[in-house]
């Protein structure tokens, strides 16, 4: 019987920046440590820093293509927001939209980067973290590009529901079984939808549990007091964020203009991201 082939076999990624990138955790002002990657040149003070966060229960797995091609061009961090396993959350602190951006604008701080020079990236929630930010003038881009945003989390309400009712072991089985077969309806089939499965795969339910104020939180008033220039990224290939939801956070920005690319895989693998990365560079360059 031949053996299915893993997901690290068939999308296979070299993961050139997470080798040679630092790793650090950087303390934020309520005394709670969050991770980084980071590539900082600091020899190299004219080159552009991209800050990016990703989405909720993203991995690695997701963007390593991405963040290779873009550490070519540019400085790079990579910050793992508060509900990432990589981040140990002190029982006593908060776990919401708010701190999040707060501890956004105190890791670029920390960086002492130039405004001049900071590009924020953020995917799908990871855009209503930058938001927030922006929106409490806690810190200054040159730009920003939002992947797959959308005003109201994604995440399936009868999931939330469990997980406020039932112990977190029964949120963990039921909860993953009722998220595959969500994923199964709502997610393009290929490369997406076997991210997503190991995204699942990974949560970590007590600390979903933890953040579950993020899955209730609405960033329309973040979204419409943005004012620097911001591309939305967004395809027609992509179920699960959808054009609807972003065309709508495009309306409240005034400031934004949207990046259509042919597909979820164009952006996330390779040979897309090469070419997308010329085009961020591009954007970046004119603007």
């Amino acid at each position: 019987m031949l053996k299915s082939l893993t997901f690290e076999d068939e999308y296979p990624q070299e993961m050139l920046f997470l080798e040679n990138a630092t790793k650090e955790y950087i303390l934020m002002s309520d005394e709670q440590e969050i991770f980084c990657y980071h590539s900082i040149d600091k020899k190299d003070s004219n080159k552009f820093t991209i800050l990016f966060i990703q989405g909720f229960g993203s991995g690695v797995y997701s963007w390593t293509d991405l963040w290779d091609e873009l550490n070519k061009e540019f400085n790079l961090i990579v910050l793992d927001p508060r509900d990432k396993e990589t981040v140990k959350l002190n029982k006593k602190k908060k776990c919401t939209v708010q701190r999040i951006a707060l501890d956004i604008a105190e890791v670029a701080h920390y960086f002492k980067i130039d405004k001049e020079k900071l590009i924020l990236f953020g995917s799908s929630i990871g855009a209503s973290y930058i938001a927030n930010s922006l929106r409490r003038r806690l810190i200054d881009p040159k730009c920003c590009f939002f992947a797959g945003p959308s005003v109201k989390p994604r995440n399936p309400k009868f999931l939330l529901k469990l997980a406020i009712i039932l112990p977190s072991n029964i949120v963990d089985i039921v909860g993953k079984f009722v998220g595959r077969k969500y994923l199964r309806n709502k997610v393009a089939e290929g490369f997406q939808r076997k991210v997503f499965y190991k995204r699942l795969e990974k949560i970590d339910v007590r600390r979903w549990k933890r953040c579950i104020r993020i899955h209730n939180y609405i960033a329309d008033e973040d979204f419409n007091a943005i004012e620097c220039p911001v591309y939305i990224i967004t395809t027609k290939g992509d179920k699960y964020h959808h054009l609807e939801s972003v065309q709508e956070v495009h309306e409240l920005i005034e400031n934004s203009t949207i990046v259509d690319v042919p597909s979820y895989e164009y952006y996330h693998t390779k040979p897309g991201v090469m070419e997308f990365t010329e085009r961020i560079s591009k954007l970046i360059y004119e603007r």
